[in-house]
């Protein structure tokens, strides 16, 4: 796979995929038995789990890339979204909502094909929510 293909595949995954909620793109980059560390589903059913319930708990959701490097195998794709989580993701110790709005996603390929996925939050995004100040 080239550089330009993996930055290819998170770039739709981000802003078609997730911006757009094309989630009928999933199947043609992710591999039958991908897997998606958020998930238990393997494959491209997996992705799409993780997909339609990070969308469908922000209303108003928007997407906006901040920056996408890749290599031949791999794509790391940094993001922010903004919206209103019907949900939060978590609870801090005090009971205030928290939702990481500052994400990583990591892609790696083989044969062309996303077979490994993996999620990171901004830590100091979260521990700037979960800080007991008044706010």
């Amino acid at each position: 796979m080239s550089r330009t293909r993996a930055e290819e595949v998170m770039r739709t995954y981000l802003t078609e995929v997730l911006d757009k909620r094309r989630y009928e793109l999933i199947p043609e980059f992710a591999a039958p038995d991908m897997v998606d560390h958020t998930q238990p589903i393997r494959g491209p059913e997996g992705l799409d789990a993780h997909a339609r319930g990070f969308c469908e708990n922000i209303r108003n959701l928007k997407i906006e890339v901040v920056r996408i490097f890749a290599t031949e195998d791999t794509a790391v794709g940094l993001w922010r979204w903004s919206g209103e989580p019907i949900q939060p993701h978590g609870y801090s110790a005090s009971g205030k909502p928290v939702s990481p709005a500052f994400i990583a996603s990591i892609f790696q390929f083989d044969n062309d094909m996303l077979v490994d996925y993996r999620a990171f939050v901004d830590a100091v995004d979260v521990l700037s929510q979960i800080a007991d100040a008044p706010g």
